[in-house]
């Protein structure tokens, strides 16, 4: 049986389609797992908070016994003070790229499901005309079948050649109107 080329056009796209519907789902995943690792480094991050709690560098010392609260202040308080002020600000740059790049793969992710929803409605629609077509090229097989292979190729042929000489006559009578 002879499959039309509409029919093999319309499968075509449709298997274009699906591909691109993979590729879809495929960086879906990617972006899932990169979120993961986000949790993850989130979880790292809580027991390096741990880390600081327990550190011996990230432990105020008990003052001598003939320090003065001043020097006491000024040699190891404010350094451990600075210390801590530094390591809050970064982390909180850190957090704040984070919530960002967090935002930007929610909507990168939502903008991809919605193309993956548009395209499986473009792929249901092509499935169907591919199904109406394979049913027309069923048609014409019966056709063939009854009324003869050999009297269908003629009258296609004869309606093509009808075609193009309407073709012809439209395009000469545009010339001809043109001048």
């Amino acid at each position: 049986m002879k499959v039309h080329w509409k029919a093999k056009t319309f499968a075509f796209t449709v298997l274009i389609c699906r591909g691109f519907l993979t590729a879809c789902r495929s960086i879906d995943n990617e972006l899932k797992r990169h979120i993961e690792q986000r949790v993850q480094s989130e979880q790292l991050l809580q027991r390096d908070v741990r880390k600081y709690d327990e550190a011996p560098e990230w432990q105020l010392p008990e003052p001598g016994a003939f320090a003065s609260a001043k020097s006491f202040r000024d040699k190891v308080v404010m350094p451990f003070v600075n210390k801590l002020k530094s390591l809050i600000k970064n982390l909180t740059i850190q957090c704040v790229r984070l919530k960002e790049e967090v935002l930007q793969l929610k909507k990168e992710k939502k903008r991809l499901s919605d193309n993956v929803e548009f395209y499986k409605g473009k792929i249901k629609d092509m499935s169907d005309k591919t199904q109406m077509l394979q049913e027309k090229v069923d048609d014409l097989e019966r056709v063939k079948r009854y009324v003869g292979a050999e009297q269908i190729d003629t009258i296609i042929r004869k309606v093509k050649e009808q075609e193009r000489t309407e073709q012809q006559i439209r395009k000469y009578d545009r010339s001809y109107v043109a001048r």
